[in-house]
C-alpha cells in the first residue's frame, strides 16, 4: 500500500507539515486566522467576515454573463382560422370577436349553383298624416300598379279616409319576369270598427271585411285649473286630442289665455273599447267652463238639421222674447274695430263681425223685419239687408245663396241665406253688421237673445241629455304629475 500513489489526504497531511514547518511572517498574520481557535473573539469575528466576503466575491464572479435568446412575438390567427375562433367567441373582444358568425363550411356541405329564391316576402306599411293608402304602400315597396288597385279596393269598402298611423300588413309573392313582386295578401284596420283583407286572385283582388264589435260609454271628466288649463285637463285624465278638442270648443266663445287660477272645468266624451280590450277616445260631447271672475258656459253637441254643432245650454230655461239672435251659429273670427284689410293690406275701419264657418252653413234674421235688399252688392258679394223697428238695419255678406226675395217679411230665426265668400272675401265666413240710424254699431252692444235653434220635443231631449251627462261620476286618476304629451 505504501508503494502506491499517494492519495489526497496523504497531500493534505503533507501540506500541514509544511506550514507548520514554515513561521507566518507577521505582516501576513492579520490576514490568515484560525477559526478553531479564539472562537468569539475580535480576531475571530474578523476572520470570519474575511471569509464571508471571499466568498460572496468568489459567487458573484461565477455568475454566467448571458442574455435569455430572442423570442418573436405570437402572431394573430389569420383567415378561416380567425372567423372560426371570432365565431365561437374564443378570441378577445378587443380584436374584434363576433359571436354568431358562420363557422366554415365542412366536408359534408354540398355547395349550390345558385342560391334559392324567397317564395315571398312580408313587410308593414304605416301611412303619416295625410297620407293616402296607396302613397304608403308605394314608399314601402309595392309596385304602383298594386299599390293603385288595392287602394280602389279597400276604398270601395271604407269610404273614409285612413287614419295617420294606420299600419298595412302586407305579403309579396315570387318576383316576376321584370323583377317585381306582386301584392298576394293584405290586412288592415281601416277603422276601429272595421277590419279589411285582401287576397289576390289571378289579376283582382278579393276584398273580406270583419266587423269589430266596439262598446262605448260617456265618460267624464272635471276640474279645477291650476295655472295652464291644457296641463289641468291632461292631469284630470283627458289626452291630449280631447283636451285640444275641449279648448276648441270653448276657445270660439271665451279668451282661453283669460281665464285664471281656479276656472272650473267640465267635459264628457266618448269611450269606445273593442272586443280586444283596445281603448280609443271617441269624440267630444260636453264642454263646460265656469271662471272664477265670469259667467259659465256650457256646450253640449246635438244634431241640427242633420248636422252636430255646438248648443249654448245656458238660458235654456228662460230665453227672453226681445232682443235679437246671432244669425249663425260659428265662432267670431274678426271683431269691430280698425283692422288691416286681408286683401287691400291697409288699415280700415271694420264695421261689423266676421263668423267663421263652412260654405252653406244656414244664416238666419237677427230680429223680425223686411227684406230690403237681396241680391249682389259689389265687394259685398251676395248680401241680405232687413230694416228692422226702431231704424235699425241687420247686413248679412258673402253669402253663397239667398233664400229670400227683396221685400218679403221674415221672423227671427228665420233662414235668409247660407255662408260663402262671395265678393271681396279671402274664404268663407259671413260678415255681419248692425247700424241705427244709419250708423254702423257694434253689434256686440245690441241686446242679444241666446238661442237655442231647437224647440219642443227636440229641446226636451237635449235637456235631459244634459242631465244624463251631469249626472255621471267622474273617472278618478292618481295623484301623480301632470302627465306629458
Amino acid at each position: 500500500m505504501n508503494d502506491m500513489a499517494p492519495d489526497g489526504m496523504s497531500d493534505w497531511r503533507a501540506l500541514r507539515a509544511r506550514a507548520a514547518a514554515s513561521p507566518i511572517v507577521e505582516d501576513d498574520a492579520w490576514l490568515i486566522v484560525d477559526l478553531r481557535s479564539n472562537v468569539g473573539s475580535a480576531r475571530w469575528w474578523r476572520g470570519a467576515a474575511t471569509l464571508c466576503g471571499a466568498g460572496l466575491l468568489l459567487g458573484a464572479m461565477s455568475l454566467p454573463m448571458t442574455r435569455p435568446l430572442p423570442q418573436s412575438p405570437p402572431s394573430l390567427p389569420e383567415g378561416q382560422q380567425a372567423e372560426e375562433l371570432a365565431a365561437a367567441g374564443i378570441s378577445e373582444a378587443r380584436t374584434g370577436s363576433q359571436v354568431g358568425m358562420r363557422m366554415a363550411a365542412g366536408p359534408m356541405v354540398e355547395p349550390l349553383r345558385a342560391v334559392p329564391e324567397r317564395p315571398y316576402r312580408e313587410l308593414v306599411a304605416t301611412l303619416g298624416k295625410g297620407d293616402r293608402l296607396e302613397a304608403g304602400l308605394k314608399r314601402a315597396g309595392v309596385t304602383a300598379r298594386d299599390a293603385r288597385a288595392a287602394d280602389a279596393a279597400v276604398r270601395s269598402v271604407a269610404s273614409a279616409p285612413l287614419p295617420a298611423g294606420t299600419r298595412v300588413n302586407v305579403r309579396l309573392g315570387a318576383t316576376r319576369i321584370d323583377g317585381s313582386r306582386p301584392i298576394e295578401a293584405m290586412s288592415l284596420m281601416a277603422r276601429q270598427d272595421l277590419k279589411v283583407e285582401l287576397e289576390r286572385r289571378e289579376d283582382r283582388f278579393i276584398v273580406r271585411t270583419a266587423s269589430i264589435a266596439i262598446r262605448s260609454a260617456p265618460q267624464r271628466i272635471r276640474g279645477r285649473s291650476d295655472g295652464g288649463l291644457y296641463w289641468s285637463l291632461r292631469a284630470a285624465g283627458a289626452t291630449p286630442r280631447i283636451a285640444a278638442d275641449y279648448l276648441k270648443a270653448i276657445g270660439e266663445r271665451v279668451d282661453v289665455g283669460a281665464l285664471g287660477h281656479g276656472a272650473l272645468f267640465d267635459l264628457v266624451f266618448e269611450q269606445r273599447q273593442s272586443e280586444g280590450g283596445e281603448r280609443m277616445p271617441g269624440p267630444l260631447l260636453y264642454a263646460a267652463i265656469s271662471p272664477s271672475d265670469g259667467e259659465p258656459l256650457s256646450l253640449l253637441k246635438w244634431p241640427v238639421a242633420g248636422k252636430r254643432q255646438w248648443i249654448d245650454t245656458e238660458g235654456l230655461d228662460g230665453q227672453a222674447d226681445e232682443g235679437m239672435v246671432w244669425p249663425v251659429a260659428a265662432p267670431i273670427t274678426s271683431n269691430y274695430g280698425m283692422r288691416r284689410h286681408p286683401i287691400l293690406r291697409y288699415m280700415r275701419m271694420h264695421g261689423g263681425l266676421d263668423f267663421g264657418a263652412r260654405k252653406g252653413t244656414p244664416v238666419v234674421a237677427a230680429a223680425d223685419g223686411q227684406v230690403a235688399l237681396a241680391g249682389w252688392n259689389g265687394g259685398h258679394g251676395r248680401r241680405v239687408k232687413i230694416a228692422h223697428e226702431g231704424g235699425v238695419v241687420t247686413s248679412y255678406s258673402h253669402l253663397s245663396g239667398i233664400a229670400v226675395p227683396a221685400g218679403s217679411r221674415v221672423r227671427r230665426g228665420e233662414v235668409i241665406g247660407y255662408v260663402g265668400s262671395s265678393g271681396l272675401s279671402t274664404g268663407p265666413h259671413l260678415h255681419y253688421e248692425i247700424s241705427v240710424g244709419g250708423r254702423r254699431v257694434d253689434p256686440r252692444s245690441v241686446n242679444m237673445v241666446r238661442r237655442a235653434p231647437l224647440s219642443g220635443p227636440a229641446l226636451e231631449a237635449l235637456k235631459k241629455r244634459q242631465r244624463e251627462y251631469l249626472a255621471l261620476a267622474p273617472m278618478r286618476v292618481a295623484a301623480t304629475s301632470a302627465p306629458t304629451a
